[in-house]
């Protein structure tokens, strides 16, 4: 399959200023909301969150319309969709239990 027939019907996209702050403020936003939820520590709900933030970004990256950021939207809801799952999986299993390494604790 040749390429520049696809490419041929793709319409010409100009980029207008209004896209360009669009884009600029979705990804301030996103990276705001990521330093909020950043707390160092890396549990089920942290990474539940940074799910939804990513979905958030997709979202915001496809209603801005143009065709680069379209194509990214799909897999940035992939890799949110992971996260979340990933989330929900952590947060069901249980705790893994913690070994004592203290001598005092052998004796007894």
């Amino acid at each position: 399959m040749h390429l520049m027939p696809l490419l041929a019907q793709m319409p010409m996209f100009r980029m207008e200023p209004e896209h360009v702050i669009a884009y600029i403020s979705f990804t301030l936003f996103f990276l705001f909301m990521v330093w909020l939820v950043d707390t160092g520590r890396q549990d089920g709900r942290t990474y539940v969150l940074w799910g939804i933030l990513l979905l958030m970004l997709s979202c915001g990256y496809g209603l801005i319309g143009i065709p680069t950021t379209a194509i990214a939207t799909a897999a940035i809801q992939k890799v949110s969709f992971l996260l979340v799952l990933g989330g929900m999986a952590i947060s069901l299993l249980p705790a893994p239990a913690t070994i004592s390494t203290k001598k005092e604790d052998d004796h007894v």
